[in-house]
């Protein structure tokens, strides 16, 4: 029965979607010498790109990609693009319709990303080649327009006349072509010649030799195939990787922030790596098991030598068993901000053998209990403080609230044990701790690729409860954890650390609870495994190090994106 209860529960969580790539964003922009389309999509996919005229416009389709929402437009006194269309063919591919207001050309390549981050397709039409065409080059006063012609009388001197000066039209816009292509090249070539000087000297300053120029240059290939490319329709299929640089030849590149921080797996609710983006949403199903054993000697007597007690001598053997079946629900309300809640279930069994040696008992006595139902709501803020920059690590504060929702301690009945005189056993196990706490924390990440660093420290604060023994206070507790996270791949990653927290002294009506302190240590392991793009696999484990810390704990985490308001 219990099995199926928990295969049930986690049975629910084992959702996630294997759609294609989709196509989440697109906007405008502008270099140097180009102006470009950044078509942002959730995965790589193979594109086709042609030009159609009549009117003059620039289609891109998507084999087996989808389009999730309403594309922006661009601005109205954008000079090339007017509108952006987005449809669906009878094969299921999506396409992007690019209106132009003037004939151009193009090319495309996907930008380079970090592992974690949305794919981008850079599609730019070249400044220079757009003023030939619209006869604004420098040099061209009329080129691509027609010109006022004064003809003699008659029909065969005015065809002649308009023949010779429409050939006189082509001559002139074909010399205009060849001297732009001609300094584009050399200004190419200037731009390379400048990288070069900046390599050697890089190469100088560092110590090494100077930097062998390769006998293929992609950037000169690349504008070897622009060059013999013939008018009319362009396609271009499978181009994944790029061919032309993002800006200027020879500057270099500005430094990027680091918004958010690494990707780490999680090995606890308040250490885990990236925040959720703005407008995300993370559901995370999670199963989780503790095992627990516990051996001790009851003393209820009194000695007059070391070797002989009179009164009650009672041994103990508890072995405890729970299964926590979870759903974590994470949404990033800004980029440096998350909000998550917690829902907990829990089924709980414990088996307690004892045995009274002072009254010659000659078996054990075993008590078994076990408690399920609705465990201790969790409500958790994560704010990112800074961005890591010149050399700093991340900080992130954390906030973790316990809300009193399950089953109390203090709400249990106990009995009598029949077998052994003076021993009691609850009826039934409870599924909460009985208070509320607040737990505040920070942590610190310093990546090192492929390794990330982390630290962290917390202190819970617990609030007094009454009950009917009296006013208790649970003991507040300080705590800290350090580890270390490693990238084995694109995919996979673990992390090893090591977690401890000191609980103070328990009082009872501003009484303190002598031994009631506990030193909890424990080794974690975790690994992660992205299944998709929106999907990954954690799985951590917690092994204890300290008497007071259960033996093991074993954590299975499911976390999906999700972007419901995008």
């Amino acid at each position: 029965m219990r099995v199926l209860v928990i295969s049930s529960i986690f049975g629910v969580f084992l959702v996630s979607d294997c759609l294609g790539a989709e196509i989440t964003d697109i906007r405008y922009g502008e270099s140097v010498d180009a102006l470009r389309l950044e078509i942002t999509a959730s995965d790589y996919v193979s594109v086709q790109a042609s030009f159609l005229d009549g009117p003059d416009r620039l289609v891109i389709k998507f084999p087996g990609g989808r389009i999730s929402r309403t594309l922006p437009q661009p601005p109205r006194d954008h000079p090339l693009f007017s509108r952006v269309i987005s449809g669906s063919e009878s094969d299921d591919d999506s396409r992007l319709i690019v209106d132009l207001k003037q004939p151009a050309t193009f090319t495309q390549f996907w930008e380079p990303v970090s592992y974690g981050a949305s794919p981008k397709l850079l599609v730019d039409f070249p400044k220079p080649a757009l003023a030939a065409r619209a006869g604004q080059a420098p040099g061209v006063k009329s080129a691509g327009k027609s010109r006022a012609v004064l003809v003699p009388q008659g029909k065969k001197a005015a065809g002649d006349a308009a023949k010779g000066s429409e050939i006189e039209q082509l001559r002139r816009a074909l010399a205009e072509q060849q001297r732009i292509l001609d300094l584009q090249k050399k200004a190419f070539e200037d731009q390379q010649r400048k990288l070069k000087t900046l390599q050697n000297q890089l190469e100088r300053i560092a110590g090494g030799a100077p930097a062998k120029q390769t006998a293929t240059n992609p950037g000169t290939a690349q504008a070897a195939r622009i060059k013999d490319q013939p008018p009319g329709p362009v396609k271009v299929a499978d181009n994944r990787q790029p061919a032309m640089p993002k800006g200027p030849v020879g500057q270099a590149p500005e430094p990027e922030a680091k918004p958010k921080p690494p990707e780490l797996p999680r090995i606890s609710e308040t250490v885990g790596g990236v925040l959720t983006p703005k407008g995300h949403l993370i559901m995370e199903p999670s199963l989780e098991y503790n095992y627990a054993s516990n051996n001790r000697v009851f003393l209820d007597a009194f000695t007059f030598v070391p070797a002989i007690a009179i009164g009650l001598i009672d041994l103990r053997e508890i072995d405890r068993h729970t299964f926590i079946g979870a759903i974590t629900g994470r949404y990033g309300v800004t980029d440096r901000l998350e909000i998550s809640g917690r829902v907990p279930f829990l089924y709980r069994e414990d088996m307690q053998r004892s045995r009274a040696v002072s009254i010659g008992a000659g078996v054990d006595e075993t008590f078994n209990a076990d408690g399920s139902g609705l465990g201790d709501i969790e409500f958790t803020a994560r704010y990112q403080f800074n961005g890591g920059a010149n050399g700093w690590p991340i900080f992130v504060g954390n906030l973790a609230t316990t809300i009193p929702t399950g089953k109390s301690p203090y709400d249990v009945d106990y009995v009598l044990a029949q077998g052994v005189p003076g021993a009691r056993f609850p009826t039934e196990l409870p599924t909460g701790s009985g208070y509320v706490s607040v737990q505040p924390s920070i942590t610190a990440l310093y990546p090192t690729d492929p390794a990330v660093f982390y630290a962290n420290l917390n202190y819970g604060y617990t609030l007094e409860t009454d009950e009917d023994v009296g006013t208790i206070d649970p003991g507040d507790s300080i705590g800290a954890s350090f580890g270390l996270g490693f990238s084995i791949n694109e995919r996979s990653s673990f992390s090893i650390g090591y977690s401890h927290k000191h609980v103070f002294d328990t009082e009872v009506d501003g009484e303190s609870v002598s031994g009631s302190s506990l030193d909890i240590g424990e080794f974690l392991l975790g690994y992660s495994f992205k299944l998709t793009r929106d999907t990954s696999l954690n799985l951590s484990v917690s092994i204890g190090a300290t008497e007071d810390a259960q033996d093991v704990k074993l954590t299975l985490r499911l976390p999906m994106s999700f972007s419901p308001f995008n």
